[in-house]
């Protein structure tokens, strides 16, 4: 329902950009801080695990440039929900597992749709 309790309208999304978010996660930061710290138009990639964190947005590109790279290498795009509470009442961001090679193509597409993408130090 457009404009209900809880709807993120265009306005929202836009305040919800990465301005104050932390960027300098570890690889060991737990999926609930990466959600935390992600912007609507931001996205965390950590190497060392091969997992790119996103929030859901239909006001940003990134899960249609995702879908379109995974087309285009013949890769079949899984995604994983992750959840803030135990129950999973609480949605909190995706994560899809990148190979090497998909993780090149996902994070040079991403770049060219204006999406930000922070990495994880080595870094504890």
């Amino acid at each position: 329902m457009p404009g209900g309790i809880g709807s993120i309208d265009l306005k929202l999304a836009q305040g919800l950009r990465c301005n104050d978010r932390a960027t300098g996660l570890n690889a060991d930061a737990s999926h609930r801080e990466i959600f935390y710290n992600l912007g609507m138009d931001r996205v965390h990639y950590v190497p060392q695990k091969q997992f790119l964190y996103f929030p859901h947005s239909s006001y940003f590109p990134i899960l249609d440039t995702l879908k379109s790279v995974h087309r285009g290498l013949n890769n079949t795009l899984e995604i994983e929900q992750l959840f803030m509470d135990e129950h999973g009442y609480y949605k909190g961001a995706q994560r899809i597992f990148l190979s090497t090679g998909t993780a090149s193509a996902v994070l040079v597409a991403l770049r060219l749709k204006g999406i930000k993408i922070s990495i994880a130090s080595n870094c504890p």
